[in-house]
C-alpha cells in the first residue's frame, strides 16, 4: 500500500496555519480537531510544521507561566489502558477509535508499562521485515516444476 491510498482515503483536510498566526489559535486548532501537529504554510507552500513537542519547549523555556497548574489539573482522568495480552490488532484497534497514541499497560490493577504508538508501528515493521524473509526463502527454495 502507497501513501497515496491513505492520504486519498483519510478524506480530512489538513488542518495548518500561516507563520504569523499566535500559538493560542495553534492549540484552539488542535484541540478542536484532535491533532497532535499542524502545517504551517505560506503562499500554498509548506513552511514548517508545529508539533505537541514544538509547543511544549515552548512552554518549557517560559514556565513561570504555567507553573502553578498541577498534573492533576492537566491530565486526561481514567485514561483508556490496555492489557499485556492484548493482541497488537487490539491494541491498534483501540488506539485509532479513541485517537490516542499512547496506552498504559495495566494487569491486575498495577502499572506494568506504557504502550506508544511508535512501539505499535516498529513492531509491524519488525514483524513486515520478519515475513518478508521468510516469504524470500520460501521462494528460492521453491522445487522446479521438473523435480516435483
Amino acid at each position: 500500500m502507497k501513501v497515496r491510498s491513505i492520504t486519498k482515503n483519510k478524506g480530512k483536510p489538513v488542518i495548518g496555519l500561516a507563520p504569523e498566526d499566535t500559538l493560542d489559535m495553534a492549540v484552539n486548532l488542535m484541540m478542536e480537531h484532535r491533532i497532535g501537529s499542524l502545517v504551517v504554510t505560506k503562499h500554498d507552500k509548506l513552511i514548517g510544521i508545529l508539533s505537541e513537542r514544538d509547543l511544549l519547549r515552548v512552554l518549557n523555556q517560559k514556565h513561570p507561566m504555567w507553573s502553578p497548574i498541577t498534573a492533576a489539573d492537566a491530565m486526561t482522568p481514567d485514561p483508556y489502558t490496555c492489557h499485556p495480552d492484548n493482541t497488537l490488532e487490539e491494541v491498534m484497534n483501540m488506539m485509532v477509535d479513541h485517537n490516542v497514541r499512547h496506552l498504559p499497560v495495566v494487569y491486575q490493577g498495577k502499572l506494568e508499562g506504557m504502550l506508544s504508538i511508535t512501539d505499535v508501528v516498529e513492531e509491524l515493521l519488525q514483524k513486515a521485515k520478519f515475513e518478508n524473509e521468510l516469504l524470500k526463502n520460501y521462494i528460492q527454495n521453491w522445487p522446479d516444476a521438473g523435480q516435483v
